[in-house]
């Protein structure tokens, strides 16, 4: 019965390539700079730089063309009319946040792309919704909750209204010039999720609702469908998910400097500092040796300073609350090996007898070692962790009320995991929620699979074939296409001709 979807549980973040705050800002940012980032980002298996479309397809082109052309666009619009004032995001250092893939050559470097809303009611996802919640009851639209859309009503090929169903009642929608849709992925349909999804899921961030109501209802429509295998990712609390698929499970930064993850192998497998949407793809290296995924569960390890240091920043609970039940503490690394493998076994019914190697003990030793010699020496020789902007500014928002940076620190991503008790959390990958579903073109409608646009039908968000791809650009990225392609959507139907609703 709450407003906002998945949105209301997010950050609240918009990513806005070329907008006037980050102009007004000082900060350079073009066209050209922009949507070869997200070219080579989104598409790096046909990036060319020396095409006129970076290698893309017309249609990929069109979409990110579209997006650039509309996104600051819509921003100054929400401003305008008074729903959303928009404020540039600012990390913990000062500066305008960089993207996350800051290091490519595409990138050049550029800050500013990420805004958020300015009101009194918070900059997260909660805050932005109610800005447009009271905007919406101020201009006399009515939002209707609890009320599931069905079926698409169509006549003489136009799409002309949805059937829809409120609680045990069936009931229909006329629209005067369209129907857009913005209905969210289908991280919660587990048919859909097992037979399109990359790998195993161990839930995430949608809201229980996002069952991909959108794919079978334009489907029937004859709708193309696109980037079905696509979602927004993250690492997600495992145990937490198997005790209900509808908590919120997700962990979108590893905390803290002393902290990693370790593989079933009892090895480091990933630089722990990078995006939670790359970091959740490495959970489906496939072992062909084994025929099995080698990272399909793995494990967060830490200390009782990182613990600590970091308390209410996922797994670890603040201090003085109640130890969640995925949380396994031990006083030494030998402990902890073993209660992670008896962690193991209690769920092994629901994840395929998954368990440790034999090695996992040793290597776990081993691996915390050298990683306190990285920690020392300021320097990461495996995965580079703090070699970059973003492990340094996004992952590394630092802990009110401590001194921290320590003085001395070599990197300040990194710091040794030695002071017991130890603990771990059994991570898998997650969704912050799906973006496949029904094609779009550039004004948003929905097209068929000759790529003709179906009269009177639109989609905006995850329930759509979402122009990034599988890629997360920056801060912001599921947010800002949305607004957008809803931004375009309602642009194109308005200046439709009106009809009598039903006519």
């Amino acid at each position: 019965s709450k407003v906002g979807g998945t949105t209301r549980r997010s950050g609240g973040g918009y990513w806005v390539p070329g907008n006037h705050i980050q102009k007004t800002a000082g900060y350079k940012d073009s066209k050209d700079d922009a949507l070869r980032y997200m070219a080579r980002y989104s598409y790096p298996n046909s990036y060319d730089p020396k095409d006129d479309r970076y290698g893309l397809t017309a249609h990929q082109f069109d979409l990110l063309n579209s997006f650039y052309d509309n996104a600051s666009e819509m921003v100054e619009h929400l401003g305008s009319i008074g729903a959303v004032n928009s404020v540039l995001g600012v990390g913990w250092n000062g500066k305008a946040y960089c993207d996350y893939a800051e290091f490519l050559p595409e990138n050049k470097g550029i800050r500013g792309r990420l805004l958020f809303s300015e009101n009194d009611k918070g900059k997260m996802g909660f805050g932005l919704i109610a800005g447009f919640k009271d905007w919406a009851d101020a201009n006399g639209i009515t939002i209707v909750t609890d009320c599931r859309a069905t079926d698409l009503i169509k006549k003489n090929g136009e799409v002309v209204g949805v059937e829809a169903v409120a609680g045990k009642e069936r009931t229909r929608f006329y629209a005067r010039q369209g129907v857009i849709f913005g209905t969210g992925g289908y991280s919660h349909n587990r048919e859909f999720m097992q037979n399109f999804q990359p790998g195993p899921i161990y839930g995430g961030c949608a809201v229980p609702t996002n069952t991909g109501d959108f794919i079978s209802i334009a489907g029937r429509a004859g709708a193309k469908i696109g980037n079905t295998r696509g979602a927004f990712r993250a690492d997600s609390l495992a145990e937490l998910y198997l005790e209900d698929p509808d908590n919120l499970t997700t962990v979108f930064f590893i905390p803290g400097d002393g902290s990693i993850l370790v593989n079933k192998y009892g090895k480091r497998y990933v630089n722990e500092k990078r995006n939670y949407n790359d970091r959740g793809k490495r959970h489906f290296d496939w072992d062909s040796e084994k025929a099995e995924y080698r990272n399909m569960l793995t494990f967060l390890i830490a200390d009782e300073r990182t613990a600590t240091m970091w308390q209410g920043h996922p797994p670890f609970p603040v201090k003085g609350d109640a130890t969640p039940g995925y949380l396994i503490a031990a006083d030494d690394l030998d402990a902890l090996a073993d209660r992670i493998a008896e962690r193991l076994k209690g769920i092994a019914e629901r994840t395929g007898n998954f368990s440790l190697d034999p090695s996992f003990r040793k290597n776990l030793k081993d691996t915390v070692r050298r990683f306190n010699k990285y920690a020392a020496e300021g320097k990461d020789p495996e995965f580079g962790r703090g070699d970059f902007d973003y492990d340094k500014e996004w992952s590394m928002m630092p802990p009110a009320g401590t001194e921290w940076p320590e003085k001395g620190s070599r990197n300040i991503t990194m710091h040794p995991i030695d002071k017991p008790p130890y603990y771990a959390a059994i991570i898998g990958s997650g969704t912050l929620d799906t973006n496949g579903g029904p094609v779009i073109d550039g004004k948003a409608r929905v097209l068929d699979w000759t790529d003709k646009p179906i009269n009177g039908l639109y989609g905006a968000g995850n329930c759509i074939a979402s122009p990034t791809a599988d890629t997360y650009w920056g801060g912001g990225s599921t947010i800002g296409p949305a607004m957008t392609f809803g931004y375009v959507a309602g642009k194109h139907v308005s200046s439709r001709e009106k009809k009598e609703p039903g006519a």
